[in-house]
């Protein structure tokens, strides 16, 4: 039960802190569009971005990466070693960030053809 209230703890700070500082400020939304996360999956997942709801797409990516911070908190939670924190903080964000960006990019790439 505790690990499941610091996941929701730290999902809805690191949820609540993206979309105040990226999702509702208009300066924010416009470095977001010129950012380093736009720019990925225009070019991992050829995205149009043109065709790109902006808003929508920095919601949904806060939402990604809330879940992959929180969880990762969390697996982390479960080790007392910071070694073993280290590591398997490692080996748990990464195939997180790729396999959540992978499903992400998809999404929106089918949501584009439509």
């Amino acid at each position: 039960m505790e690990f499941l209230l610091v996941f929701v703890f730290c999902f809805v700070v690191v949820y609540l802190v993206y979309y105040s500082v990226i999702v509702f400020r208009k300066k924010g939304l416009e470095a977001f569009k010129k950012g380093k996360q736009v720019l990925f999956f225009k070019n991992a997942y050829h995205l149009d971005l043109n065709k790109l709801n902006y808003k929508k797409f920095a919601n949904s990516l806060s939402l990604v990466n809330a879940f992959i911070i929180a969880l990762t908190v969390t697996v982390v939670e479960l080790f007392d070693a910071l070694i073993w924190k280290l590591l398997v903080g490692f080996l748990v964000l990464i195939p997180l960030i790729l396999i959540c960006y992978y499903v992400l990019g998809k999404i929106y790439k089918k949501k584009e053809g439509k």
